[in-house]
């Protein structure tokens, strides 16, 4: 999401609680939009499953001898 489209979210959902006539806008729905904005802006819902420690993690594995290991 780019910083235009994260603005844009933002007013809407500030028009939407201005122009809402009905009250039917509290504050949970205002906390559960602002929370879709997070995690749209976040990917994956907030899971992030980058790889940078793979490397490493291989690196030393591959490295250690298992042959004489004792069972």
């Amino acid at each position: 999401m780019t910083k235009q489209e994260l603005i844009e979210q933002l007013k809407n959902i500030k028009d939407q609680y201005l122009n809402d006539s009905k009250g039917e806008i509290d504050a949970d729905a205002i906390i559960e939009a602002i929370t879709d904005i997070i995690h749209d802006t976040e990917g994956n819902d907030g899971l992030d499953f980058t790889m940078e420690y793979d490397d490493e993690y291989e690196e030393n594995f591959e490295s250690v001898d298992f042959t004489q290991l004792d069972v």
